[in-house]
């Protein structure tokens, strides 16, 4: 059994050996991957982060040192060298991780799988640092969760998409939460059992759902922003969007059958 990171910005996890297989996640740079087998140019196993199972392409995997650190901004570009001027590698997205060299001035120096490169350092938290509290040099830490998943409105939908350019219903509540430091699961369908249980009819009927509750549908999960409105990265408006929990209630019972379940996230 051999553990290897991604070396790129993202990789797919594939339900099968080969790049038309169906997209079921995809994992962040920096991140785990622990190998099992291999077929095709694709190597099987299971990120580390989620316990998610799938085949990523041979290319996508390497060797990284142990991160220290990890991207706080809901997306950010990487540069050759220190100047801002500096060319651009590649871009990052949220949760991330990395190994930071050093820091200098307002720029983090860090690996990559061909040696290094730089980001703005008020883009990334150490490790270290996590259950800290947030200072004003990393404000970007002191967000309430669903503060960041309005980061992400206009966002576009991707069917396991995991980062800020493109992902799914799941993926919008997990990468928020972890905003927080609150890891939970990757699917709607163990995110059923987040946090508290809510009553479905009062809740409902008495318009007292308040800010980061969560709405399960069968198969789809979305934030509360307030007690009226829904934030939801969904395959209606291929985007995330805000609207009336109302409009979504009345669009999506057709299709996805009413509302399972009403969940608030405890820290």
């Amino acid at each position: 059994m051999t553990e290897l990171r991604i070396i790129t910005p993202s990789a797919p996890l594939h339900s099968g050996p080969n790049s038309d297989a169906s997209l079921d996640n995809e994992g962040l740079f920096g991140e785990t991957f622990k190998v099992t087998g291999t077929k095709n140019g694709f190597l099987f196993g299971s990120l580390i982060a989620d316990g998610y199972e799938g085949w990523i392409p041979k290319n996508c995997l390497g060797d990284l040192p142990v991160p220290n650190a990890r991207v706080i901004a809901p997306m950010t570009h990487v540069t050759l060298c220190a100047s801002v001027k500096s060319p651009s590698c590649f871009s990052l997205s949220f949760r991330a991780v990395l190994n930071v060299i050093n820091t200098k001035g307002d720029r983090a120096k860090i690996a990559t799988a061909t040696g290094h490169a730089f980001l703005p350092r008020r883009h990334v938290q150490l490790l270290a640092n996590v259950k800290k509290k947030p200072s004003a040099e990393n404000e970007l830490v002191d967000i309430d969760w669903v503060g960041f998943a309005e980061r992400l409105i206009n966002a576009p939908y991707k069917w396991g998409g995991r980062t800020a350019w493109g992902l799914d219903c799941s993926a919008l509540v997990q990468l928020s939460l972890a905003a927080t430091g609150l890891d939970v699961p990757r699917d709607s369908g163990p995110q059923h059992e987040i946090g508290a249980h809510l009553d479905i009819e009062s809740r409902l009927s008495k318009s007292n759902l308040r800010r980061g509750d969560l709405v399960f549908w069968q198969g789809h999960v979305g934030i509360m922003q307030d007690h009226h409105r829904l934030l939801h990265a969904n395959a209606y408006h291929m985007a995330v969007v805000s609207e009336p929990l109302e409009d979504a209630v009345t669009r999506m019972s057709p299709i996805a059958g009413p509302i399972t379940a009403l969940r608030r996230p405890l820290f």
